[in-house]
């Protein structure tokens, strides 16, 4: 089996030497070709050996990690990002659908990010969402705003958030709804949306309905009651969700 190749940039020193010593327990599955603390000597480099991964702090004082994959000869390469952004940035991310370690980072999310790396790498399907990313970084003051990465059977889709209506639970999958748009069917399910979803717009009012409070046209009295969405689709809201829902919609409007 082919070594993996992979190319570690962090302008700090002790950044990389965090990385190289991360990195050095998967020595069966990757070489590290090269280590870089200036991003110019590294475009050089991941130009030159042409890596399959590339493990990169976002932000440092001479470029940032955009200006180094926009400077690349080959874009198709599979990247983790390592950055310093606050919990609230990182949703452009997570919508993103691109891996990132949080520092100072930790070795169980290492882990899991060189795993899934790897295995892309070896299927040959690299996770190129950096256009997305890039556009919700941008965004990060209003996470409706954002675009999302949506996996189906094909690939994936990009929608931008405000679009969903509603999205409901289909056994391992989720059919996500959307305001001019046809439904899309998710590999996701609807637990993985749940977690992803900003809840400052997003509720989920019954264990087969999440809905975006933004399009809710009513609400219907009832044992739990239930919504109705711009659709016109009725939605209900299971009785244990009912006292949340309705704190929430005050919050939201006022009583």
């Amino acid at each position: 089996m082919n070594l993996i190749k992979v190319v570690l940039v962090d302008d700090e020193p002790r950044g990389l030497k965090v990385l190289q010593l991360l990195t050095s327990a998967y020595a069966d599955q990757v070489v590290v070709v090269a280590a870089c603390t200036d991003p110019h000597i590294a475009i050089q480099k991941i130009n030159e050996l042409t890596p399959d991964l590339i493990i990169m702090d976002i932000q440092m004082p001479k470029l940032t990690a955009f200006d180094v994959l926009s400077a690349l000869n080959n874009p198709q390469v599979e990247v983790i990002f390592a950055t310093a952004f606050n919990a609230y940035a990182l949703r452009a991310f997570q919508y993103s659908a691109v891996d990132y370690l949080l520092k100072p980072i930790d070795e169980e999310h290492f882990q899991r990010a060189m795993e899934k790396a790897i295995e892309r790498i070896r299927q040959k399907n690299a996770n190129n969402h950096f256009e997305t990313l890039l556009y919700n970084i941008q965004k990060v003051r209003n996470s409706e705003d954002m675009k999302i990465c949506i996996p189906d059977s094909k690939g994936f889709k990009v929608i931008r958030v405000a679009d969903i209506l509603y999205c409901e639970a289909d056994s391992c999958y989720t059919i996500i709804h959307f305001r001019k748009q046809p439904s899309l069917v998710s590999s996701r399910t609807l637990a993985e949306y749940d977690a992803l979803l900003d809840p400052d717009h997003f509720f989920r009012i019954h264990r087969s309905y999440i809905v975006n409070i933004h399009h809710i046209k009513e609400y219907r009295k009832g044992e739990g009651g239930a919504v109705v969405m711009e659709d016109d689709k009725t939605l209900e809201v299971s009785r244990r969700k009912k006292e949340e829902f309705m704190e929430k919609m005050k919050g939201l409007y006022g009583s």
